[in-house]
């Protein structure tokens, strides 16, 4: 009798599990039994019973289903159990209990616990294929949006006009970098996307920078963290970050998290194989491989070896002067007083927004590329000339609706060309930084070393103490200390007395016209280009 039941058992289910089809899951529909409160709390319910899965489910053990279930069926009191919803003889043993408990039929309740289970499968499947969540929604604009876009595009003042919308919405004192980022973001569309790593100390407004221009960036257009780890680059998943940019609010600089920054922008793509453990705890080696070209913006608070590394980024300082804490304190009392208008500051956020939703992916050929020419004394003149040449195409880019479009002849691919204003703007912008490319002392030295020489200069002397700086600017002994080492370093001072543990040495400045001369040879280098781009065109 009991072979009898069981083998009858049996030929129920395998028909209930044969004929019944998985419902199609969707979080957002009235209709689906299966609510999701959190990833932790799965509620299903159906006119029979109501089950709660508590915890949740496993999303690595794919040969598994270990749930912990709460039952309910109409005012009886629940069943709780734990069990392994892939394993046929417990998910039997649970029916069975089900209908000795609440006295229903053998086939309306496996057809429930089944329909759980299709459902419970599906929602798994869905939070593998978006291990992050469910996609935001694309960024929409109206038609009218859209032609106003163009025509901000088209206007013959854009660069201007940008400007001034980025002054407005806060970023005060930053008109050339917020320029250069803002760019360098709109390139995330074309097929070389550009990179910017802002360097300056902390507590200058890094992160209030990114946070800004963030704000002016379509949905689903970039990826916001506020730090990754050195191996966390490797197991990405390239849907996240393809196409995208990649804000980090606090880049760790070291050459275990830089390195594969810039392997993946030059490359492309990353490929890391390491021993992995399987289920029988035996090693095999494992593959993970990261393919994605995106647009890099993060900070740091440090500029370690920048020049030694040779990083294909744009390292922007950022400005830390006192009329710019001036500025920045101003606009924080207008804030806090109300005499800044948020709606307008969201206007100006939505129209940018869409402007950048309105660039499209275009070829770029530069046929003044091979006029351009740096200085010899530039270090890595191979990374210099290609962010040169990059930016130049970003700027070009940007520009789309102003450069009139070309079909190549042979593959028939439209693109469009660049023009003299294009590289003219793009020396103007970066030349502050390619002269620190080309300048060996650190940022922070180079603020410290002209300062010192306006105190000389005021004091009409070239030797001093550090008493004496001490005196004059409020700043830290190992600071200065710092500082003035490194400036013996490079020969722009030299001691000439004193006495380390009595008075402390004597210093004197030479060299004063040096960056003058580094200034010079680089506007006369950049002078060169432009002549000889625009005795092209005529």
């Amino acid at each position: 009798m009991k072979f009898i039941f069981t083998f009858a058992f049996k030929i129920t289910i395998n028909f209930i599990v044969k004929f019944s089809r998985p419902l199609n899951f969707d979080k957002t529909s009235d209709m689906n039994p299966l609510q999701i409160l959190n990833p932790h709390f799965l509620i299903y319910s159906d006119e029979l019973f109501t089950i709660d899965v508590l915890g949740g489910i496993d999303l690595l053990q794919m040969e598994r289903m270990i749930c912990t279930l709460r039952i309910t069926h109409k005012n009886y009191p629940p069943m709780r159990t734990t069990l392994d919803l892939y394993s046929d003889s417990q998910t039997d043993r649970l029916i069975r209990r089900l209908c000795d408990k609440y006295g229903l039929t053998l086939v309306e309740s496996a057809k429930s616990v089944h329909a759980c289970i299709c459902q419970l499968e599906s929602y798994r499947l869905e939070r593998l294929r978006y291990p992050q969540g469910e996609q935001e929604d694309t960024f929409e604009m109206s038609e009218e949006e859209r032609q106003a876009a163009k025509k901000y595009l088209s206007h013959k003042n854009l660069i201007a006009n940008l400007k001034n919308d980025l002054e407005k919405i806060g970023i005060l004192g930053e008109e050339d970098n917020a320029l250069i980022l803002f760019l360098a973001m709109a390139s995330h569309k074309s097929d070389s996307p550009f990179s910017v790593l802002c360097l300056s100390e902390s507590g200058i407004g890094k992160s209030y920078l990114l946070q800004k221009l963030s704000e002016c960036m379509p949905k689903n257009t970039f990826s916001f963290h506020t730090q990754i780890s050195e191996n966390a680059l490797y197991y990405f998943d390239s849907r996240q970050i393809d196409g995208k940019i990649l804000f980090i609010e606090d880049l760790e600089w070291t050459n275990a998290m830089l390195m594969p920054l810039a392997t993946l922008q030059t490359q492309g793509r990353l490929i890391k194989t390491r021993a992995t453990k399987d289920k029988d705890g035996m090693l095999h080696s494992t593959t993970f491989e990261v393919a994605a070209k995106l647009c890099l913006i993060a900070c740091a608070c440090s500029e370690k070896n920048c020049e030694q590394l040779s990083l294909p980024f744009l390292c922007l300082h950022l400005n830390h002067s006192s009329a710019q804490d001036t500025n920045v304190m101003e606009y924080q009392k207008k804030i806090r007083a109300g005499l800044i208008n948020q709606t307008e500051i969201s206007q100006i956020q939505r129209r940018l927004q869409c402007v950048i939703a309105s660039l499209k992916n275009t070829g770029i050929i530069n046929p003044f590329a091979t006029l351009i020419h740096l200085p010899d004394d530039v270090p890595h003149p191979r990374k210099t000339l290609l962010l040169l040449l990059n930016f130049i195409d970003a700027i070009t880019f940007f520009r789309q609706y102003q450069r009139e479009e070309t079909a190549d002849p042979n593959t028939g691919e439209v693109m469009i060309k660049t023009r003299p204003e294009d590289i003219e703007l793009a020396f103007t912008l970066l030349k502050s930084s390619l002269l620190r490319r080309v300048d060996e002392l650190s940022i922070a030295v180079q603020g410290f070393y002209a300062w010192l020489q306006q105190y000389l200069n005021r004091a009409q002397t070239n030797l001093f103490t550090a008493f004496d700086l001490r005196r004059e600017k409020r700043i830290h002994p190992r600071t200065l200390n710092r500082y003035l080492q490194e400036l013996c370093l490079f020969h722009c001072i030299q001691i000439t007395g004193g006495n380390r543990y009595r008075e402390g040495y004597r210093y004197r400045i030479t060299g004063l016209n040096e960056g003058n001369n580094l200034s010079e040879s680089m506007e006369s280098a950049v002078k060169q280009t432009l002549d000889k781009i625009k005795s092209e065109i005529q």
